[in-house]
């Protein structure tokens, strides 16, 4: 039908062009786009829709070959066209109309639609767009069973390794089954152990750990030794932290670090189950001597911390634990006992300062020969008789 002036102005040429290809005058059509300058790919795509709709006598390959030779090779979306040899049950040709697509995001979500679901994930990969890889391999794991997904992940290892950063934080379930997949046993056992301190039920629990303990035993990962003994150790301090409860009435040690659990076997007076655990689990001597410290003074078990002071002739961290620690607790009447066995007069003049014992520092200060140490002191008293003290003891000593 003709068309006026008037009617192609209110139309607009976009608009006209569109409605020459519908009704497949795609020559003139394009002769139009070349003319107003206007990108001509909505022509293009059209005709080839067109011509695979159509049919014809010509094959996958060679209506392929023809859409190619006659559209430009950038610019038009083979992903439309692509779709519409789908939807015309060729398949073939989607495929390898498919593999003109520029943009991998076309290319995958209808790779996806038409349950192409590896060549998919394959072109996700050669992307290297985590995103588009992450929508694959979803969609292969709501669609496929199991082992076809797993052997779909296991094939790729970037796949492999963005599956399990997925699951590590989005499906715990799905981590512990691709681990087993890879015959990492260490692995499901480091899983193992997560999942058992989550529960709260005991039983369950030492359950969950033996279970790790024998999976680090099966692997052969030159760690998993290390793991499979410390997992060991955390069964013993599981049995231990449950008699304490018990045998205190007290429900402090669960869930508790080894250091901790030791500190308060010292606190609430469990001194002999303390030092078992300690030497059981091969804690260092020096950390021991730190936690009974730290341990006896918040007990306020006070005889038990003098007769351990007095086991070495200096104890293996020094005596000035002992002074922090009943600073800690507010006592410095025994925090001074323990100062006075202090070998450096400058630390033990410090540690005097701190306890508020302003003559004990200055005359520590006076030995050590710490003029800095003993302005610091009188300018830190406030009682007229320290102060007096004080500077008797500068004008006779220094």
């Amino acid at each position: 039908l003709p068309i006026t002036f008037p009617q192609i102005t209110r139309l607009g040429v976009e608009t006209l062009v569109e409605r020459l290809a519908r009704r497949q005058e795609h020559h003139l059509a394009l002769q139009i786009c070349r003319h107003k300058k206007i990108k001509p790919e909505v022509v293009m795509v059209h005709w080839a829709c067109e011509r695979i709709m159509r049919g014809d006598d010509l094959n996958d390959q060679q209506l392929h070959n023809l859409i190619v030779e006659r559209l430009p090779p950038r610019g038009v979306s083979f992903s439309d066209i692509a779709s519409t040899a789908f939807n015309q049950n060729r398949p073939e040709l989607a495929k390898l109309l498919l593999n003109n697509e520029p943009k991998a995001s076309d290319q995958v979500s209808l790779l996806i639609s038409m349950e192409e679901d590896k060549r998919a994930l394959s072109k996700a990969l050669e992307s290297g767009d985590t995103d588009l890889i992450y929508l694959a391999l979803l969609h292969i794991q709501k669609q496929r069973s199991m082992p076809d997904f797993f052997q779909a992940v296991l094939r790729h290892p970037a796949a492999r390794d963005l599956m399990i950063n997925y699951a590590r934080t989005q499906d715990p379930q799905l981590l512990r089954q691709l681990y087993q997949a890879l015959d990492q046993p260490h692995e499901v056992g480091t899983y193992t152990i997560q999942e058992a301190y989550k529960i709260s039920d005991l039983s369950r629990r030492r359950k969950g750990l033996e279970a790790a303990q024998t999976l680090f035993n099966q692997s052969k990962e030159e760690s998993a030794k290390t793991m499979a003994k410390m997992t060991e150790d955390q069964l013993k301090l599981l049995e231990a932290q449950v008699e304490l409860e018990h045998t205190t009435g007290r429900e402090v040690f669960l869930d508790t670090s080894l250091s901790e659990t030791v500190r308060l076997c010292f606190v609430h007076n469990q001194h002999k189950k303390g030092n078992k655990l300690a030497k059981d689990l091969k804690m260092s001597e020096k950390l021991v001597w730190w936690l009974k410290v730290y341990g006896l003074a918040e007990g306020h078990d006070w005889q038990e911390m003098d007769k351990l002071s007095r086991e070495r002739k200096v104890p293996p961290i020094g005596f000035e634990p002992f002074v922090e620690a009943c600073i800690k607790e507010g006592r410095m009447d025994e925090g001074a006992k323990y100062a006075a066995k202090v070998a450096d007069m400058s630390n033990r003049g410090e540690l005097y300062i701190r306890m508020g014992m302003y003559r004990d520092a200055a005359e520590a200060a006076v030995q050590a020969k710490d003029t800095d140490l003993l302005a610091t002191i009188k300018s830190k008293a406030t009682a007229p008789a320290d102060i007096a003290f004080i500077e008797n003891l500068i004008s006779h000593s220094m």
